[in-house]
């Protein structure tokens, strides 16, 4: 069992991590290593005993709310939608402001 301080510390720099990836992906940054990173990490604590599974699923989905205003679910259905409009009614999909599209 680790201490409290270090499971602080550690979930603090996953925070840390995930907040850095949600706002580049929000910035229509490419972050796919970025993802894999913190997903190894977060792994890695998980073997350490530093944070649960749960924990980590909790963390992930409550900052995701913090950065982009939605839930994970919620955000795919909706780039779901938008992929549909885009391949069926090119001109509906570019009528939707950029800044909504993302």
């Amino acid at each position: 069992m680790q201490s409290k301080n270090e499971k602080d510390t550690f979930i603090d720099a996953c925070t840390t991590q995930l907040l850095s990836l949600y706002k580049a992906s929000k910035d229509g940054k490419k972050v796919d290593a970025e993802k894999y990173r913190v997903q190894g990490f977060m792994h890695a604590g998980e073997l350490m005993g530093l944070i649960s599974k749960e924990e980590g699923k909790a963390l992930i989905a409550d900052l995701h709310v913090e950065v982009f205003g939605e839930t994970i679910n919620e955000r795919a259905q909706r780039k779901r939608k938008l992929e549909a409009l885009k391949e069926s009614d090119l001109d509906a999909y570019f009528a939707i402001p950029a800044i909504e599209r993302r």
